[in-house]
This record gives structure tokens, C-alpha cells and sequence, in this order.
């Protein structure tokens, strides 16, 4: 990955404007936002499988006897107890109390971890890290994120494409938040199974030569691509925030609503991350969300979902008003607390 002008582009960017990708900057990326139409690539995520480019997370190998030393140091939750061919989803709190970072840690081996954090967030979580190495620690940290690719795979039928298409034994041993390593043509690339779409997942750290082999062979297989939008269309309903533009304004773990969820130490909560059904088009990030017309929040994520026929949202509002079927104002338009996820597969 280069940059230019402070825009940073994908490894694989001929390969997604061949494919007929729709750029748009996110997050000082330029990233697909779509390919073939945004109903159509959210209809096939839904519907079988997708696959996409997530090159614009970091990615870093920390190994090291101390390695897991400068992982507590860090990231809040259980680290110690990850277990190795396993994997966690936590955060990064800075010394203010707020999200700095939301990561995955993989544990590659006995003594290596793989952490793949938000996109925007990079310099940041390098710069942490590496404050965390105490004077003759053994710990080395790699940024693998302009060195690799990190592809995804989403759907109700994901499972059946890696199994027929990419590795016949993957499947059959990794479980959710389990990792593992195979060969692809040859070439070793780590797996996670995992997905913030609502759907089953893996995502697949490899080279980019690699990962331009896999995206062909599973466009061959009829697999489609899916571009930003639709994945951002997927992850509202799922609920699951992303960094920017969900929790940029400072948001502690239990104003997030993650404490519960990842098993961290809340914080503030006087606020908290809400799922809204909105009457009307999406709006902008930070529009006011009013309740008899005084101020109670600001709306972050907004967009209009195909599935449910609606606009969704995900907004900050004051915690006493975060209950189900609660009336609000999101500027002029009117919108419902509701209960979260908008969306889940049931297996």
C-alpha cells in the first residue's frame, strides 16, 4: 500500500478497478464503496456469500517472551487467557477513559500474537505498543499492514465456499474466534473465523500475490465481491459500531455498550450507543437527536437498509433514555429506540 497525499490505497487496487469498483475515501483510504450495485452485492452477502478487501485494518505480529506482557499493558480483558489457536475481540482504552482502538488478537503460537485493529487507528495502537516495551524485554512488533492483505468472507453459505474452494480441512476445525493456518496453492495464510456482519466469517491474512489468487479463483467460483457500502449496511444492522464514525467523539466501554459484551471494565456511563429506526432518509453523522424537543444525543451511523425496508441507525443518546420504543427527533425526522441487533442469523 501506497500513500499519496495522505490517501492510502489497497495492494490489490488494479485488481478491484478491473473488477468495476466505485472508489470513495474512508477513513484516508480509498476503498471500493461498490461493484455491481449495493442491493445486489448486500442481497448475495445475505443470501450465500461475499467476499471483500479489509486491507485498510492494521495488522501486527507481536512475538516475544514478553509479548503478552505488552498485549495487558494495552488492551483491556482476559489477553492472558487466550489460548493458542484462538482468538479475542476487545479494545484499547487511553489514559482518558475513551476507546482508542478495537482489535482482534489472534494467537498464532505459544509465544505470538496477531492483532488487527480499526482503520484510522494504526499509528496510534503502533505507537502504544511499542511505549509498552520495558527496557530488555524480548518482544519484537511487526507492522504487516502495507506487507499483507486481509480478505473477508461473509454469508450464511461461507463455510462452503472455504470448503470447496479454498481448504477442505479448515472448516471442519476452526469454530467461531478460532485460528489456524493452511496452504493455498502453496502458500501458508492465517485464518480467523470471525465476521461483523451478522452472518458466519472468516478473514485471511496473506500476501498479496496470495490474495489476489484467492479473489480470482473465488470470482471463478461465482462468489461476488461486495464493496464498503454494503458491508457498512450489514454491520448496522448487526449493530456492531466501527471507530469512525461510531465512537470518534470518546466513547468509554459502557457508553459503547461493549463492557457486557467483550468482558471489559465499563467506565462513564451516562450515554450509551443506541439502535434507532428512523423515519426518512439517512442523516448526516452528528445530526442532533432531540426527545420533546431538548437535546439528548447525536445520531453516528445512518443508513438505509434494503433487508428491513427502513433507515437504521446507531446514535448516542442520555442512558435514561435508552429503552426500546422510545420517541425521538433525528433533526426534523422522527425515530424509535429499538432493541439491538436489527439483525441476527438464526443457526
Amino acid at each position: 500500500m501506497t500513500s499519496a497525499e495522505s490517501v492510502f490505497h489497497l495492494a490489490l487496487r488494479d485488481f478491484h478497478a478491473t473488477a468495476g469498483a466505485t472508489f470513495g475515501l474512508h477513513n484516508g483510504w480509498s476503498l471500493p464503496l461498490s461493484y455491481v450495485g449495493v442491493p445486489e452485492e448486500y442481497e448475495a452477502l445475505r443470501g450465500r456469500a461475499v467476499v471483500f478487501d479489509r486491507s485498510d485494518r492494521s495488522r501486527f505480529l507481536i512475538a516475544g517472551t514478553d509479548a503478552l506482557d505488552v498485549l495487558k499493558t494495552i488492551f483491556a480483558g482476559h489477553v492472558e487467557e487466550i489460548e493458542e489457536g484462538r482468538a479475542m475481540r476487545t479494545v484499547s482504552i487511553g489514559d482518558d477513559g475513551n476507546i482508542a482502538d478495537l482489535v482482534l488478537i489472534a494467537r498464532t503460537g505459544g509465544i505470538s500474537y496477531f492483532v488487527s485493529g480499526e482503520p484510522g487507528r494504526r499509528t496510534d495502537t503502533s505507537a502504544r505498543l511499542r511505549r509498552a516495551v520495558a527496557p530488555g524485554f524480548d518482544v519484537q512488533i511487526d507492522d504487516r499492514t502495507e506487507t499483507t492483505c486481509l480478505l473477508g468472507l461473509a454469508g450464511p453459505a461461507a463455510t462452503e465456499v472455504v470448503n470447496n474452494h479454498l481448504s477442505e480441512a479448515l472448516p471442519a476445525r476452526l469454530q467461531t474466534l478460532q485460528c489456524a493456518t493452511f496452504e493455498f496453492h502453496g502458500f501458508r495464510t492465517l485464518a480467523v473465523r470471525t465476521s461483523d456482519t451478522g452472518e458466519d466469517g472468516f478473514e485471511f491474512v496473506l500476501a498479496p500475490a496470495v490474495a489476489q489468487h484467492i479473489l480470482e479463483t473465488l470470482r471463478d467460483a461465482r462468489v461476488p465481491l461486495a464493496g464498503l457500502q454494503a458491508l457498512e449496511i450489514a454491520r448496522v444492522e448487526a449493530c456492531i459500531p466501527g471507530y469512525n464514525p461510531d465512537l470518534e467523539p470518546g466513547l468509554s466501554p459502557a457508553e459503547a455498550d461493549l463492557d457486557t459484551l467483550l468482558d471489559v471494565p465499563g467506565g462513564r456511563a451516562d450515554r450509551i450507543l443506541a439502535a434507532l429506526l428512523i423515519e426518512g432518509s439517512p442523516a448526516p453523522v452528528g445530526t442532533r437527536i432531540s426527545i420533546e424537543g431538548s437535546p439528548a444525543g447525536e445520531l453516528r451511523s445512518s443508513v438505509r437498509s434494503p433487508g428491513l425496508n427502513a433507515t437504521i441507525g446507531l446514535g448516542i443518546i442520555d442512558v435514561r433514555h435508552a429503552f426500546p420504543g422510545q420517541g425521538t427527533k433525528i433533526g426534523e425526522s422522527g425515530a424509535t429506540v429499538v432493541a439491538k441487533p436489527f439483525f441476527r442469523r438464526r443457526t
